[in-house]
């Protein structure tokens, strides 16, 4: 048997920001002004990659419906698992944590991320505003439990879709008169 590599898990703490220009795909966490990953999301397929700061380079997709996995090169470093049939809460884990995401509010786009009832970071994306998410973590927080959470909050429809409806997103769809055509590219959405 091999042994494998622990991945190095980094912490996220303090107060950052997730965001984006209007329109964009691509958002930026920032934290004190520094950078620490970029976040492209691929509407059609449903998925999103993130590029830390130090260079390397996670995707975050789709695995059934109501999971998310969260993935460095064919390594599983976390997933999301969809608790409730609306999305309201998810389970978030990880070889070294086991977090809840649950919604405070939804219309105001108000989350907690939680540990054993009590919460450890929060995330709000305000009500106005879907391309600013504020994260607030009072205790250390793996990053991949936060850009996790950052997947789900900003598109909770597109984080619970079926792989096999993600993979068939990019080749073509059938209209309502039965006729295929081609999926829109995703630079046209």
């Amino acid at each position: 048997m091999s042994e494998r590599t622990p991945t190095r898990t980094v912490p996220f703490v303090g107060t950052g920001e997730m965001r984006s220009t209007l329109f964009s795909r691509i958002w930026e966490l920032r934290r004190n002004s520094g950078l620490i990953a970029v976040g492209r999301r691929h509407v059609w397929r449903r998925t999103s990659e993130v590029e830390l700061d130090d260079g390397r380079h996670w995707l975050i997709s789709p695995d059934g419906w109501g999971i998310v996995e969260l993935t460095e090169r064919d390594e599983l470093l976390a997933r999301g698992e969809r608790q409730t049939w609306l999305g309201r809460s998810w389970d978030l884990t990880g070889d070294s944590f086991g977090y809840e995401l649950r919604a405070q509010s939804m219309a105001l786009r108000r989350w907690s991320i939680e540990l054993g009832g009590g919460t450890v970071a929060r995330l709000d994306g305000g009500v106005a505003s879907f391309n600013r998410l504020l994260i607030k973590a009072d205790l250390p927080v793996p990053l991949e439990a936060v850009m996790l959470s950052w997947h789900i909050i900003v598109r909770a429809w597109e984080a619970a879709a079926s792989a096999a409806a993600a993979s068939a997103a990019g080749t073509s769809t059938v209209t309502q008169e039965g006729r295929s055509s081609a999926a829109p590219s995703e630079a046209s959405t």
